[in-house]
């Protein structure tokens, strides 16, 4: 995050949009790892930035993705935690909901729908 956008952002003043709960393990004890996003905001500098956290490993800071659009910001924010989660799991045991995928896109084969969790159907 540039430090003239970090200095001007107080995260508890936005609103958050969407938070999902992970749990880690680390040598046989549980630690509660958070994801936090918040809503999409223009970015003093043109574009858009989705703010999201890491809360219960990793540095714990503030951190953004920058986007066109505010979707294109949502969309690079969830790729930027996926691929900070996959190193974390290179470490330890990181699950959702008792499960080893994360629910987060990390790789080209999310990205194109060929991942074998990340199939989409057409509305019935």
């Amino acid at each position: 995050m540039s430090p003239e956008f970090n200095e001007k952002v107080d995260e508890t003043n936005l609103d958050i949009f969407a938070e999902r709960a992970l749990t880690a393990t680390i040598k046989d004890k549980s630690v509660d790892v958070l994801i936090r996003f918040w809503k999409p905001m223009a970015h003093p500098k043109g574009g858009w930035a989705c703010l999201y956290k890491i809360i219960g490993v990793g540095d714990g800071k503030l951190h953004y993705a920058a986007g066109i659009d505010a979707i294109q910001s949502v969309q690079l924010a969830m790729y930027a935690v996926g691929a900070e989660l996959s190193v974390f799991q290179k470490e330890l045991k990181l699950t959702f909901l008792g499960e080893n995928h994360l629910g987060f896109p990390c790789n080209i084969k999310e990205a194109t729908g060929s991942c074998p969790y990340c199939k989409s159907g057409e509305a019935e």
